[in-house]
């Protein structure tokens, strides 16, 4: 997988077929023959803009050796990441990630999903992609979109302190090189997430189960998700008092942190792929190694 700092036109790609949502399509005049349009956010992420999407490349003639450009947020990306990886057993892709959790993140590791019966991420593959990464694109991007993008991006800055002294520097363009580098010699090692790549599901399971039960952004179910498991980390006795109280004070920067956590919340956990045999499954700072619990454990950990 290419990894490129660079700027996108859409003339470089009249050669390719190009999916974009519609916010961005008329942020950025992405229109042409060549360029299909799906919705925005989450309402993407299913099967049935997935049929859509591969009929699209069956009309077009899509041939192996072609590239689809995925140019958009992380629910393009996993949604045509996904239809790409399945379509005559995969074709070339290119993901151009408009948003900063996008950069930092989904875009990076080959991993693809759509949203099954309410469950995020339900079903996915993996399916490898070159990444053009375009700043400029932050220039339009929402301030709370630009929060979100920093939930993925503390969590890098919690599992390596090259990308924390990165970010203390204040150049946003090197932090998300330092992050996307990072993330993408991991899954080099681990390309699929069975050792060390599990490191970077830190605050996910957490995270992913607070997403599901209140509705909320990803990068912001994220920083709630890092809040909690470093409590429960200095609960079973993984990491200090400082420690806690650092992280959880970096994260009360960026989010109003959810005042309490609910048995619901914790209920969703179960639906974590990582799980194993009925335990909950986290990665846990500060060694950020896997660690196993019975729900009824969490539950009385982080409720009582």
């Amino acid at each position: 997988m290419q990894l490129n700092l660079g700027k996108f036109n859409l003339s470089n790609y009249t050669d390719c077929l190009v999916v974009t949502d519609g916010t961005l399509q008329q942020l950025y005049n992405i229109h042409g023959d060549n360029v299909f349009v799906i919705p925005c956010g989450e309402d993407a992420k299913n099967f049935a803009t997935v049929q859509q999407l591969c009929s699209w490349f069956l009309s077009k003639n899509l041939r192996k050796n072609q590239t689809v450009v995925a140019v958009g947020g992380g629910s393009v990306g996993d949604t045509v990441g996904f239809a790409c990886s399945i379509y005559k057993r995969g074709v070339n892709l290119l993901h151009v990630p408009t948003t900063l959790l996008a950069m930092v993140d989904s875009s990076v590791g080959g991993k693809t999903a759509i949203d099954l019966d309410g469950v995020k991420n339900a079903v996915g593959s993996f399916h490898l992609g070159d990444v053009l990464l375009d700043v400029d694109f932050l220039n339009t991007l929402p301030a709370d979109q630009m929060q979100n993008g920093h939930g993925e991006i503390l969590k890098y800055r919690m599992l390596t302190s090259q990308i924390d002294e990165i970010f203390a520097q204040g150049d946003i363009q090197d932090t998300i090189w330092a992050c996307a580098n990072w993330k993408q010699a991991v899954c080099e090692l681990d390309p699929f997430d069975e050792g060390i790549r599990q490191r970077l599901n830190f605050g996910h399971t957490i995270g992913h189960a607070m997403e599901l039960t209140l509705g909320i952004p990803h990068g912001l179910a994220v920083l709630n998700g890092i809040y909690y498991e470093t409590l429960l980390a200095h609960k079973l006795g993984l990491c200090d008092q400082n420690y806690l109280t650092k992280w959880q004070n970096e994260v009360s920067k960026l989010v109003d942190v959810c005042p309490t956590l609910t048995e619901s919340m914790l209920d969703a956990t179960l639906q974590d792929k990582k799980n194993d045999n009925q335990l909950v499954t986290f990665v846990l700072p500060n060694k950020f190694e896997r660690i196993q619990l019975p729900l009824a454990q969490l539950k009385d950990l982080l409720l009582k």
